[in-house]
């Protein structure tokens, strides 16, 4: 098998041709912290990389601007804030792509000390704020707001050192929720927060943006950056720990501790998924409210137009002069074949065909009528657009003798010559074996030329209408018709009595698209753009409402053996992945034996011991760890679901490619993109595989029994606990809003402290799925209570019941009447915290549910001599 695959490897690496990936760059608006997570992790995950681009991030200074690096050319993409609005208006050609904080975490801190309460408050106090900054808008608003006059306070320029505040320097400091707050936290000083959302001046943060040349001319790339942007932003706020991590090691030149870090991550996750948007949504009304805002305060007089503003990836850009040209010029001449269906004709003076509906969805974007030129035959249509009679055909394909006088767009559709024969005709192969056989072929045709030179063997017989071509055909007068699929396959069925066939497909394609007069530059951009944005689901339904393709496709002998390898490859690899999983799942049974065995020492256990207090309490373990079991067992089936299923998709998506002839190996770029292809899936394949085997390896870890006692914050093990249930909560729609503030240490056998933990998330999880909560939640908090690190997990269920409140840690007692409940989680929860960590576990009601409070005493740890 290794073999095998080495000479795969080879093999597939002699057929693939590397593409080039296209480079780009972002610029930064502050310092690397977990408030570019997103842009990192994509990078580090390689979403860049498969959505072709190559990614500079750059890093900021003190004296940069971020939208001056946009402008001038020096960063392609950048981010910055809701100033972006204001810029605008004032003329600056920019596009707004995404929205990552849907609310901003700029705001005023003041010292509790200092007994400011209200912003009323404010008048003779000291702020420390960047002066004339448009980004201070929301502050000012807030301000003027509480009708608090701002000649009354002292401005100071912002130093970004937060020791001013607490020194008693300033009496208020403008910062980030998700930076100084935590500071601050971390010193034990209490302080009072000012938040101008609060006070109904919602902004937006960290706006991903570019020039409005960038959105023009390359609006896929612009769709590419903004995915691959938002795929790395949802990897990181589902993988806060493990990003983290990167960060602190590879972006961190503020020296973050990790702490700070996941503190800065939970606080900025409540802006991402703030007023229930999509991720990264930007709504047109709240960026015309913050517009008025700039107004009111009379930053601005001038308007913007928010649809230029906004990126959309469904729209087609038209710039400025072209939307000009467009008003100025109110009708577009058209000229067309009068009898070519199902293309284009000409029917009591009106344009049918599939070139008519195709100029209908182009209207859809230009917005401009049309006018006819009506015209009796394709050689007087031709005659026409070379006399400027007419500027523009939308069904036509490129000829040398065409472009003396026409300018051609990027094909918007192809369609194959093939050969129609007698349905008694054998499938012929190629040329080469039906020499000097006579074809008739359209008068006209753009192929004709070609098909002479490539072709020299054969007989054309031009014909003037395709029936004729037809009918002569079965009469015996040729041996087929040449002409495109489309056409061919129109009359076949229209001359529904003819024992006609279309016999094979040439390699030969003719390329369609927009013609249009060749001293007239600004049209063809704008029908380049049109050419480039039609759909090819919208285009295949127009082809479908005039004709239904239907075909005998034969294979070249010569192309045979490549098929065949490639379908040999693909068997290989789908057994290889066969091979993978049974490895895997081999695995898994290796784990469950593991824990049977653990059972039936337990049970062995149970049946030695002379003490009845002690056989109970073991049997109470045993009966614990098959619940645990079952429930690993239930989350590993979770876990593997997604990846088992993308495997599946993947491996059916190779065979279908395959068996549908998807692509066509006769031609040398399809045959290239199709072992690109195959690459694709199979380093997609790969990474689900290792996903599963990962999975194994977490959970064989979490499960093993730990001796050992770590001192460790409590927060990184509450968030262990809800990575692994995350997916689970998610699932069932319950939110978890994080608020950890604990900063001591404490003595944990980690493993058992995360079991309790999960025991605890999941008796909230079914409470509040059996009472189908509406917008259920769980609250998971920490802080430090004197010589104490305190845990608090409540939800929105209702509570506990007070009459059993006081027996729900006692062995055996369960609320669940079926076999789901063994009345032992809260029970082994109880001795795990009582008796591991000598400490203490309760619940309690509050007024929208149950609260479970864990306290075990705080621990300082010991210097070592490389700390002293």
């Amino acid at each position: 098998m290794k073999y095998v695959f080495i000479l795969l490897s080879l093999f597939l690496s002699l057929g693939i041709s590397v593409h080039a990936l296209e480079k780009v760059s972002l610029q930064l608006q502050w310092f690397d912290q977990f408030q570019f997570a997103g842009y990192y992790m994509a990078k580090e995950k390689g979403f860049y990389k498969e959505a072709g681009l190559d990614v500079q991030i750059n890093k900021m200074t003190p004296s940069m601007n971020t939208l001056d690096e946009v402008l001038s050319g020096k960063s392609v993409y950048g981010v910055g804030s809701s100033s972006l609005i204001w810029e605008h208006s004032n003329g600056k050609k920019i596009s707004l792509i995404s929205a990552i904080f849907q609310s901003s975490p700029y705001v005023l801190i003041a010292l509790k000390s200092s007994n400011i309460k209200s912003v009323k408050d404010f008048a003779g106090k000291t702020v420390m704020l960047r002066d004339q900054d448009i980004d201070t808008a929301s502050v000012h608003a807030m301000l003027n707001s509480a009708y608090t006059d701002e000649n009354s306070l002292t401005t100071k320029e912002h130093t970004y050192d937060i020791n001013e505040l607490i020194d008693g320097k300033v009496d208020l400091y403008a910062g980030y929720t998700s930076n100084e707050t935590y500071t601050l936290k971390e010193m034990g000083i209490p302080f009072t927060v000012f938040s101008p959302k609060e006070r109904g001046f919602d902004f937006y943060s960290d706006i991903l943006f570019t020039t409005q040349k960038e959105v023009l001319q390359n609006p896929q790339r612009v769709k590419r950056f903004r995915d691959a942007s938002l795929k790395g932003w949802e990897y990181a706020f589902a993988n806060i720990s493990e990003t983290v991590d990167i960060i602190y090691s590879k972006y961190n030149p503020q020296n973050k501790t990790k702490d700070a870090l996941i503190f800065e991550a939970l606080e900025l996750k409540k802006l991402v998924y703030a007023n229930n948007k999509a991720f990264g949504d930007i709504d047109k009304q709240k960026v015309e409210r913050i517009l008025d805002v700039y107004k009111v305060l009379g930053f601005t007089n001038g308007n913007a137009d928010i649809d230029e503003l906004l990126f959309s990836d469904g729209d087609v850009y038209l710039s400025r002069d072209e939307l000009t040209y467009l008003k100025e010029k109110k009708v577009i001449r058209v000229c067309v074949a009068p009898s070519s269906l199902p293309y284009s004709a000409i029917e009591n003076g009106e344009f049918i065909g599939v070139g008519a509906d195709i100029l209908e969805l182009s209207h859809n974007i230009t917005n401009i009528q049309y006018t006819l030129v009506e015209t009796k035959t394709w050689k007087e249509s031709l005659e026409r657009a070379e006399n400027r009679e007419c500027d523009m055909m939308p069904i036509v394909s490129k000829t040398q003798s065409r472009e003396k006088y026409l300018d051609f767009t990027t094909p918007y559709h192809s369609d194959k010559l093939v050969i129609v024969s007698k349905k008694s005709t054998n499938y012929i192969l190629d040329f080469g074996s039906i020499r000097n056989k006579t074809f008739s072929i359209m008068k006209g045709s753009s192929s004709i030329d070609i098909l002479r030179e490539k072709y020299p063997y054969i007989k054309l017989s031009v014909v003037d209408l395709i029936e004729e071509g037809l009918l002569g055909v079965e009469r015996g007068d040729y041996y087929g018709h040449i002409d495109v699929m489309m056409r061919s396959a129109y009359y076949i069925q229209k001359m529904s009595k003819v024992d006609l066939k279309i016999n094979t497909q040439l390699e030969d394609t003719v390329e369609i698209g927009f013609a249009v007069r060749n001293d007239d530059k600004v049209l063809l951009d704008i029908y380049e753009k049109v050419s480039k944005s039609l759909k090819k689901s919208d285009l295949q339904k127009v082809i479908n409402s005039w004709v239904q393709l239907n075909y005998t496709n034969n294979i070249e002998f010569k192309y045979l053996i490549e098929i065949i390898i490639f379908i040999i490859l693909a068997v290989v690899i789908f057994y290889h992945r066969h091979y993978i999983l049974s490895k895997r799942n081999k695995e898994l049974k290796l784990l469950q034996d593991e824990l049977l065995e653990l059972n039936k020492t337990l049970e062995s256990k149970v049946k030695d011991a002379v003490d009845e207090m002690q056989k109970k309490d073991t049997y109470m373990l045993h009966r614990s760890r098959l619940t645990q079991m079952g429930e690993m067992i239930s989350m590993i089936a979770h876990q593997w679901k997604q990846p088992l299923g993308s495997i599946s998709a993947l491996n059916i998506s190779m065979l279908m490619a395959i068996e549908l002839e998807k692509y066509d190996l006769k031609d040398e770029k399809q045959r290239e993109e199709f072992l690109d292809f195959f690459n694709e899936k199979l380093k997609k394949i790969d990474s689900h595989a290792l996903n599963l085997s990962n999975v194994i390896a977490d959970f064989r870890d979490f499960y093993k029994p730990s001796a050992n006692v770590r001192l460790m914050h409590m927060n990184e093990a509450v968030i262990k606990a809800y990575e692994f249930l995350i997916e689970s909560l998610d699932s069932s729609g319950i939110a978890v809003r994080m608020d950890l503030n604990s900063k001591k240490e404490a003595e944990l056998h980690e493993n058992e402290f995360i079991q309790v933990v999960l025991n605890i998330l999941g008796n909230a999880k079914e409470q509040l799925i059996l009472k189908k909560i509406n917008n259920p939640e769980i609250f998971v908090k920490t802080y430090d209570d004197k010589t104490k690190v305190v845990l608090e997990i409540s939800d929105n269920a209702g509570g506990i019941s007070e009459d059993i409140i006081d027996s729900i840690f006692e062995p055996y007692f369960s609320t669940k009447m079926d076999a789901n409940g063994t009345g032992l989680g809260l029970y082994m929860s109880k001795s795990i915290i009582k008796e591991h960590h000598n400490g203490k576990i309760y619940a309690k009601n509050s007024e929208v549910g149950a609260v479970f409070v864990i306290e075990i005493k705080a621990k300082k740890r010991i210097a070592t001599e490389d700390e002293v």
